[in-house]
């Protein structure tokens, strides 16, 4: 065999070894077929896998979006009114001479001790009265001043009355004939005690009519006790000018004093106001969210007088168990109320007093069971002004409706 014959041998030898070392038969560790049949299978199933992953991330992510964005509550709050409410807590003496007068307008049983069968005791050394009390008085005593006269007009009237029953030769008006009627004609228990009028009352009915005790005469008649009627007339007579003179003095002091009191009551009424006074505020409280919620019973009304200048007054809700819960879509009306105005520190009472219903506004915030804090609107620092700027709004769009009717 020459050269080429056993270079061209060698070469076929070699390239037959070569094809042989590249069959995958001849490969070591594989398992023919195998990893073919997996990745056809994953091929396969392809769309079920990621429809199974894009399953689990919804089911993960749908309770979390219901959570904190669809089912949630969305709270909002609108102040509706602020009334400044007036206390009787504190009680005034009548220290005055000027504010004495007013007790004889003050009722008895605020005057008089009484047990517990209601029986009237003796006076109180030192009555006090609240200031709804005093102002009644003063009232009583302004209309006092008008019916003065006339009430003495009565009273002289009933006083001719008697002069003339007791008066011997007046052929017109007969002792005998004076009974009880005549007395309750009078109603003196509006002039004179209660005691004194039922006693009167008492003992003419006495005389006149215990007929088991009176004498009679050979005509059967009973016989009255002229004399002691004649005495009884006397004693109301004489309580009757006795309250006749000390209505015209009550009169003259009234019509020099009346002025004086009136300054005393207005006096009272601010110091009242400024210390026992609260206040009831009215907000309106809106869920627009899909989950209840339910408020806390504490809210905080911020009283804003200029940048920087403010008093915070503490509210608590009234009637907590009842309106705290609000539902899901629902709105509500809640009321919250102050402590009196004494309780707060001597700054804060100042600013409030000189600012209310005045340039002041205010904000309430409330806060409920999950920690949010919800911030009202803001309106004036009284309710009268808020109400203006209502009625002005309302006035504003009839006009501009009435413009365009035309």
């Amino acid at each position: 065999m020459g050269n080429k014959d056993r270079v061209k041998s060698i070469t076929e030898q070699k390239n037959a070894d070569s094809e042989s070392a590249n069959s995958p038969d001849n490969k070591p560790n594989e398992t023919p077929g195998k990893n073919s049949s997996v990745i056809d299978k994953i091929m396969t199933n392809n769309i079920k896998v990621r429809i199974a992953i894009i399953g689990g991330i919804s089911a993960a992510a749908i309770p979390i979006w219901q959570i904190y964005f669809v089912e949630t509550s969305n709270v909002s709050i609108e102040i509706a009114s602020i009334i400044r409410e007036e206390s009787n807590d504190a009680n005034i003496q009548l220290k005055t001479d000027e504010l004495k007068q007013l007790e004889h307008y003050i009722p008895d049983t605020l005057l008089y001790d009484y047990n517990k069968q209601g029986k009237r005791g003796d006076k109180l050394d030192f009555p006090a009265f609240s200031i709804s009390v005093l102002i009644k008085a003063f009232d009583k005593s302004k209309q006092d001043i008008k019916n003065i006269a006339a009430i003495n007009n009565l009273l002289r009237e009933y006083q001719t009355q008697i002069k003339e029953f007791i008066n011997e030769n007046d052929n017109k008006h007969i002792l005998e004939e004076f009974h009880i009627a005549n007395l309750k004609k009078w109603s003196l228990s509006r002039y004179i005690e209660d005691t004194a009028a039922t006693y009167y009352e008492t003992q003419l009915l006495a005389i006149t009519r215990s007929y088991s005790d009176l004498p009679y005469n050979e005509e059967g008649l009973p016989i009255l006790n002229l004399a002691a009627v004649r005495s009884l007339l006397v004693d109301v007579g004489e309580d009757l000018e006795k309250v006749s003179v000390d209505n015209n003095i009550r009169l003259s002091r009234l019509r020099n004093d009346i002025r004086n009191i009136e300054s005393q009551i207005e006096k009272l009424k601010k110091d009242q106001s400024d210390k026992y006074s609260r206040f009831k505020v009215e907000i309106v409280a809106f869920n627009n969210g899909r989950a209840a919620t339910s408020l806390r019973p504490l809210a905080l009304m911020r009283v804003q007088i200029s940048q920087g200048n403010y008093a915070d007054v503490y509210l608590t809700m009234i009637n907590y168990s009842k309106n705290s819960e609000l539902a899901a879509g629902a709105t509500k009306i809640i009321h919250y109320i102050s402590d009196q105005l004494i309780t707060f520190p001597k700054g804060d009472q100042t600013l409030i007093n000189n600012f209310w219903g005045s340039t002041a506004w205010f904000h309430v915030y409330t806060i409920d069971t999950s920690q949010n804090i919800f911030t009202s609107n803001h309106v004036p620092f009284a309710d009268s002004v808020h109400r203006k700027v209502i009625f002005d709004k309302l006035k504003e769009v009839a006009s501009d409706n009435k413009k365009r009717l035309n």
